[in-house]
């Protein structure tokens, strides 16, 4: 048992790691390539991630048998082996559902290259397809167009390929839409076999075959909406929970803007810098089970989100007139009511007032400290407190983000890499690769982001944190927000700190680089409209942020743990 990673006395985190260690042996064995690594639910080659949207291989290998565990990272064995990453993004159709298809097919193609010596490989593979296979059709995939679509064309694309017939359950399932598809694109399947060794010649039917796919999804549609991609409108795959995919790929890079330059801060490299959604740093079946434990904690405690939603309204709402009122003895005369005037001159009533609606005019930003420290200090709470508040800040009709920061690897990764390799010269500035996270973006509902804020609960990403600069990160995007008033609030449990910058420049050279954009944007050339506070977990920062408060989340969430931002942003503004 202990080859497998199931050793008892393991915790889930250990267990899982020891998995993915043991999963990523065979995948080098089989890829041939050193570099390659299951990290992180994802595949890496030399500690860059591998893009892989393939359903089947979309799992959480804790979920497997041995086989099926041996299966999925064969095939990942066989598509590093076989196919040359660069070349498929380049090759690679944009629309998001043609990029699916066109993933499958390539899959394929690396699985029908396999030396036929290798027949445990085949076999690996095929109990792993067939347990995907199983679950999406138990689950009811024929329920929805565009995920029925995918699982026909995926099993019609393995028999093409790999000439392995589907079951007869299957069959069942698919024979109409396979008997659609097949006078569709059975002219580019086809073509599939013969061009199967050449990446670049497999690549031109198999993107005839993701459009055509693609068109008949959208043919198919009829909410009449003119979304930019089939896939917005229809859930992919519900048995693999597809439906936050465009997250996902879309978002996994967003912009990550510089450091602003204050004092003598400043960067080594920005070159590994990067920004990513909540939900493309795990895959959607982790997502979903961490999403469950979110929600039943959530449901748990004794705090009502409505009332919540109405004590953030009378604190964020402003009056708005919203129309008249007629029928008053005082006001304006309605014109509405003229023809009683003339049939009434001595009637009182026939004056109207006008009438006020509480309505938001604000925007709220949370950015969430997700450096190792907060392992010790109740993530688990803080991520339930900024959910539910993010919940009844969207009632209360508050704009909201939730962001995270952190780094993409301990102790500088390639950024300090790079500068040893300079030959480590003298004050180098920040060495690290930041790692700024959407865990829901302003222009999200609650219920879109509910994946990515799930993330919150998986801590594989809580490494070091650079507080000044994602402050600054984190302020330019309310800068860009439509709303007047604005209000940015840290959650943290202290000071920053990341070990290869505090090592490499003087001492309090994160903490002044705090400090300095704490004040330039509560000075007079900040944010237009900005309010700073800080949410305080361990450490007071009341000498930095002139509005802070401390929360202790030791014990159970309560109403006065939800009244931070009353006490943080207690009048108008």
């Amino acid at each position: 048992m202990a080859a497998t990673g199931t050793d008892p006395g393991l915790s889930d985190a250990a267990r899982r790691r020891r998995t993915e260690q043991l999963g990523g042996a065979g995948l080098r064995a089989l890829a041939r390539r050193p570099g390659a690594e299951l990290r992180g639910g994802r595949v890496e080659i030399d500690r860059e991630p591998l893009g892989i949207v393939v359903p089947y291989l979309t799992v959480e290998l804790d979920g497997l048998d041995d086989r099926q565990r041996r299966g999925v990272t064969d095939a990942l064995g066989l598509r590093v082996r076989h196919s040359d990453r660069t070349l498929h993004r380049a090759l690679a159709p944009e629309p998001l559902l043609e990029r699916v298809v066109f993933d499958i097919a390539e899959q394929f193609r690396c699985e029908s290259l396999a030396e036929p010596e290798l027949r445990g490989v085949g076999h690996n593979i095929a109990a792993a397809f067939d347990r995907w296979s199983d679950t999406a059709a138990g689950e009811r995939i024929a329920e929805t167009g565009v995920g029925l679509l995918v699982f026909t064309i995926t099993h019609m694309l393995r028999y093409r390929l790999l000439r392995r017939a589907s079951s007869e359950a299957v069959d069942d399932l698919i024979e109409t839409t396979r008997g659609n598809l097949a006078r569709l694109v059975g002219h580019a399947l086809r073509e599939l076999p013969p061009t199967a060794g050449s990446q670049r010649a497999f690549a031109e039917p198999a993107r005839e075959i993701a459009r055509l796919v693609a068109e008949l999804a959208a043919d198919g549609d009829e909410s009449g909406d003119e979304a930019p991609e089939v896939v917005e409108r229809n859930r992919l795959l519900a048995a693999i929970d597809w439906d936050d995919l465009d997250d996902r790929l879309g978002e996994a890079e967003v912009e990550a803007a510089g450091p602003p330059a204050l004092g003598d801060y400043h960067v080594y490299t920005t070159a590994y810098d990067r920004a990513a959604t909540g939900a493309s740093l795990y895959r959607t079946e982790s997502l979903r089970r961490l999403r469950t434990e979110l929600d039943r904690a959530a449901a748990a405690q004794t705090v009502s989100v409505a009332r919540l939603a109405q004590r953030l309204q009378h604190l964020f709402a402003a009056p708005r007139t919203d129309g008249w009122s007629g029928g008053h003895e005082y006001g304006e005369l309605d014109p509405a009511r003229l023809a009683r005037l003339v049939a009434s001159p001595t009637d009182p009533e026939i004056r109207r007032i006008p009438t006020d609606r509480p309505a938001s005019d604000a925007a709220v930003t949370f950015l969430v400290d997700t450096s190792g420290s907060m392992k010790l200090q109740r993530y688990e709470a803080a991520a339930v407190l900024l959910d539910t508040l993010a919940r009844a800040l969207e009632m209360a009709g508050v704009t909201v983000e939730v962001l995270g920061f952190t780094t993409g690897a301990w102790n500088g990764g390639r950024a300090r890499s790079a500068w040893l390799a300079a030959g480590s010269p003298a004050d180098p500035g920040r060495l690290a690769e930041v790692l700024h996270l959407v865990y829901k973006h302003g222009d999200q509902t609650w219920r879109q982001a509910r994946p990515s804020l799930a993330a919150m609960l998986r801590v594989d990403h809580y490494r070091e944190g650079l507080d000044g600069e994602a402050i600054a990160w984190a302020a330019a995007r309310l800068a860009e927000r439509p709303e007047p008033r604005r209000h940015l609030v840290l959650v943290s449990d202290g000071w920053p700190m990341e070990a290869a910058t505090a090592n490499a420049n003087r001492d309090g050279y994160l903490e002044d680089h705090l400090r300095s954009v704490v004040d330039r944007l509560e000075g007079p050339g900040g944010v237009p409209g900005l309010r700073l506070g800080a949410v305080c977990l361990d450490h007071s920062l009341a000498d930095v942020f002139a509005r802070s408060v401390t929360l202790d989340l030791d014990g159970p969430l309560t109403l006065r743990s939800y009244d931070v931002l009353h006490r943080l942003f207690p009048g108008p503004g």
